[in-house]
């Protein structure tokens, strides 16, 4: 990010330099709402899954299936890279990091009911559900830098996924 003007981002954007500046300061304000619209997209996934019907590896199913979904689409990939970058560059605002810290914005804790209610009803392999969590956010986040990378990457269905996470392996 550092070495990036925003002059640079408008014109690859397509947009005036004024135009930029008027809705965001800086290059890092821009970023952070880049990184708060990844995060939001994120945890409405889990919110979403949260609030429909059906046992908790229906959820699952369902909101993996929409993620799998816009990742073969290659929409929305970009979210992906946004935190990425965000999680991994010493070189992010402040406000950046304290965003990623907060654990309201974490994806893996807020699947962690879905998880625990699965293994609670035996659909769910009874192992440690922050270890599951963050095994199949990686391999969602593995998944869109391989779309990102190769653009007719197969992306795998998602009972092939939760195949890994069920209890009678995806029976």
């Amino acid at each position: 990010m550092a070495g990036t003007k925003i002059s640079e981002i408008a014109k690859e954007a397509k947009l005036s330099h004024g135009l930029v500046y008027h809705y965001f300061n800086s290059k890092e304000h821009l970023f952070f709402e880049l990184v708060k619209k990844a995060s939001e997209r994120s945890m409405g996934s889990v919110t979403k899954a949260m609030q429909r019907e059906g046992t908790p590896l229906e959820k699952l199913s369902q909101m993996t299936e929409e993620i799998l979904r816009s990742i073969a689409r290659g929409n929305e990939l970009y979210l992906f890279v946004i935190m990425i970058q965000a999680s991994t560059s010493d070189a992010v605002p402040d406000d950046v990091t304290n965003l990623l810290r907060d654990e309201q914005n974490s994806p893996v804790k807020a699947i962690l009911p879905i998880i625990m209610a699965g293994q609670e009803q035996g659909e769910i392999v009874d192992d440690s559900p922050v270890q599951l969590a963050v095994a199949y956010y990686a391999m969602i986040q593995g998944l869109a830098i391989n779309k990102l990378q190769w653009a007719e990457c197969p992306i795998p269905e998602a009972s092939l996924i939760l195949r890994l996470f069920t209890s009678k392996g995806g029976e």
